[in-house]
């Protein structure tokens, strides 16, 4: 679906602050935000087959998210199917709230939405809707509109913390908004409606928070009323209404000062073009040039999707609902992030905004160690100022270790560790069925459902601590952790050549009860996690697997479905399988990998709703394909490795907030690499280290077919056998 964009409007002197910004690159370049499509992932069948996205006006890691919730409900207005609160499908709107979670596969936020109606108030306001026209709706980064059936023209921009709608009502018809979420309305003043309200159940968990929502209005209300479920208030005839809105998770007043120090404004063109120019910034970060035109605007999108998530949770004046109940204040310049997509983006994305962000990565990990200290354990999933207890595994350390490996380093190591340490040795943790995983070397099914793959989480999450607790100087828990990382042979049934779920008498199911999803493995089966469920020892893995050439042979099997769901091929639309292309370096074959990988670019994205192959969980496919874009990809986390392809661009500059920019350049059109040259010398090896002290200039020489790159047993990436 091609959408209208706008132009850009005139330059304003000031630039927006980010979240905690670092440098900015020297000369961000007009033009780069128009290759991004927000309503690229918009679509396809939920929960698994959508990404998840929403078109919503917001800045990088902006608390504000502001944009529509949509349904196919006219008459009672039951929120969208897609979790994001806005499916490209849908047909109504039933209104426009100030928070949404972007890419997740269970529904959060849409706080109290608002619905501005022409002529009366609705006999149900609570349930009133009106006709999205399609043909009007437009959005770039930082900014939304359409107008709806009943004629409102509406128009949206964002700053960090507060955001700026704008509705036009149809000529001679009384102004009214209603504004819906429930909770607790009052009327500060005859231009403001304060509501306070709960929300949480994530993905059917226990979890709650409260938020704090201000709307302040360009014009006196004339009229209003409450309801069970929300409010309304009239102006009268007036063409234009525009209402600043404000977020806090602490408090009425949080929300005011966010408001008044913010100052968003009165003009939806200025406040969008300050979002604008701190995008172009932010996306410049990554420069490319050459390539196909849509592979740009790919590139861009996912880009911008990355940046979105994590998402702050203190006010400006640094107070933050903690993990302990209690309000905290943070000094000056710091910044309480949640909406930690833990097991979803250590893979991808967490490296990803550490080689680009350090400073954001750096406050991620400062973020999970505050909720440790505050609410005893570090959080898997973090929504607000709880855990919801989401996915499986211990992902806090894989996230810290990510970090660290890629130079993001600004946070209390020595804590951190003693921390998932602490929380890796104590059965009365966070950690499901760990009795059974530190005595038998995994977690038993049915006892812990997805006991298979809590055990290859748990793995992976011991590696990672053994990294920290080495740069830590803690050199015997580095060995005990490094050796726990091994956990994953206990699940090899060798006869099959599988990882399988195993009982606690130790015997392992019947053949094809774990070859679909999800029979102990979260969202997948075995030959998933087979082939994607140990990064920290490939080479270990598939050499229990059987001869190179079998192991080949069944991974081409594997890859003749590049995103099959639940049935025994790759799953790239999700996250167990990201990993997996990159078996077949280990087995000193790059340039299957390559052909993998870009039939994967080719074939499951598009600049479409439809356009990302699955969840894209606050980011974390969206990485996937910026890093492939890049011509490289995160093997081992915990480490700073990173595997070598072909770029999809000509040039790449990589300029991070802090350190060096990284150089990327292709020579030819070849679909494989034939040659890799690191600040201006060969290197064979089919991988690099990106920590500090990364390359500066990495040229790769590409070749039409696979040749003798990469392929001696001395040019594989690195394993790390645990025991």
């Amino acid at each position: 679906m091609t959408r209208p964009r706008w132009r850009s409007a005139s330059v304003l002197a000031a630039a927006l602050v980010l979240v905690g910004a670092g440098e900015r690159p020297a000369a961000a370049r007009d033009g780069v935000t128009v290759d991004v499509d927000p309503f690229v992932g918009t679509g396809g069948p939920p929960p698994w087959r959508s990404g998840g996205t929403t078109p919503a006006a917001t800045l990088p890691f902006g608390m504000v998210q502001l944009g529509p919730d949509t349904t196919d409900d006219a008459a009672d207005a039951t929120p969208s199917a897609n979790p994001s609160g806005y499916a490209a499908t849908d047909r109504f709107v039933r209104g426009f709230s100030p928070t949404h979670l972007s890419g997740a596969g269970c529904r959060a936020f849409a706080d109290v939405p608002v619905l501005p109606v022409p002529g009366a108030v609705p006999g149900r306001p609570e349930a009133a809707t009106s006709e999205l026209d399609r043909s009007t709706e437009r959005a770039v980064p930082g900014r939304y509109s359409v107008t709806l059936g009943s004629g409102v023209a509406v128009d949206l921009a964002a700053s960090v913390r507060t955001g700026l709608l704008r509705f036009a009502y149809p000529a001679g018809e009384r102004a009214f908004v209603v504004v819906k979420g429930g909770g607790r309305v009052t009327f500060p003043s005859d231009h403001e409606v304060a509501v306070r309200a709960r929300g949480g159940g994530f993905c059917g968990m226990h979890n709650h928070y409260v938020v704090h929502v201000l709307y302040r209005f360009d014009r006196r209300i004339r009229s209003h009323g409450t309801g069970p479920d929300g409010a309304w208030v009239g102006f009268g005839r007036r063409a234009v209404v525009r209402a600043q809105v404000a977020v806090s998770y602490v408090d009425a007043a949080g929300a005011r000062r966010n408001l008044d120090l913010e100052r968003p404004g009165w003009s939806v063109d200025r406040l969008a073009e300050r979002a604008r120019q701190v995008w172009e910034a932010e996306l410049a970060r990554v420069e490319v040039t050459g390539g196909d035109p849509d592979q740009r605007r790919l590139f861009r999108t996912a880009l911008y999707h990355v940046l979105v998530a994590p998402t702050p949770v203190s006010d400006a004046d640094g107070r933050y609902p903690g993990f302990d109940g209690r309000v905290h204040r943070l000094p000056a310049g710091e910044v309480q992030l949640s909406s930690v997509s833990g097991w979803d983006v250590y893979r991808t994305q967490v490296p990803l905004l550490a080689l680009l962000r350090p400073d954001v990565a750096a406050q991620v990990v400062r973020s999970l160690h505050r909720d440790a200290v505050q609410g005893g354990w570090f959080p898997r999933w973090p929504l607000v100022a709880e855990e919801t207890g989401v996915m499986n595994g211990d992902s806090a350390g894989p996230i810290a270790a990510a970090s660290w490996a890629f130079g993001a380093r600004d946070f209390p190591l020595d804590d951190v560790v003693a921390g998932l340490v602490r929380q890796g040795d104590r059965t009365d943790g966070p950690r499901e069925g760990l009795a059974a995983y530190l005595s038998a070397g995994w977690v038993p099914v049915p006892d812990v459902r997805f006991g298979a793959s809590t055990t290859l989480e748990y793995a992976v999450d011991d590696f990672a601590i053994s990294r920290l607790a080495r740069a830590a100087g803690r050199d015997g828990v580095a060995r005990r952790y490094l050796a726990r990382s091994g956990s994953w042979r206990h699940l090899l049934d060798a006869d099959r050549g599988l990882l399988v779920p195993r009982a606690a008498d130790g015997s392992f199911p019947p053949a094809g009860e774990a070859d679909g999803c999800c029979t102990g493995f979260q969202e997948g089966n075995a030959l998933q996690y087979t082939f994607g469920g140990v990064p920290q020892d490939m080479a270990g893995l598939l050499g229990s697997l059987g001869s190179p050439e079998a192991v080949r042979t069944r991974l081409d099997d594997f890859f003749t479905e590049l995103d099959a769901g639940g049935e025994p091929h790759a799953w790239l639309g999700n996250e167990p399988s990201f990993v997996s292309p990159w078996a077949y370096q280990w087995l000193g074959e790059p340039g299957r990998t390559q052909d993998v990988v870009d039939r994967a670019r080719a074939e499951l994205w598009s600049l479409t709703p439809e356009g990302i192959p699955g969840n894209d969980d606050l980011g974390a496919m969206s990485a996937w394909y910026v890093w492939t874009s890049l011509g490289l990809y995160p093997l081992t986390p915990g480490t700073p490795n990173v595997a070598v392809g072909v770029p999809a661009f000509d040039r790449v500059v990589v300029r991070p907030s802090d350190g060096p920019a990284l150089r990327i350049t292709r020579v030819g059109t070849g679909a494989h690499v034939g040659g890799v040259t690191v600040d201006g010398t060969d290197r064979s090896a089919s991988w690099l280290d990106l920590g500090p002290g990364r390359p500066r200039q990495v040229v790769v020489t590409t070749t039409p077919e696979a040749g003798s790159w990469g392929t001696a047993p001395g040019d594989r990436p690195p394993s790390y056998p645990g025991s």
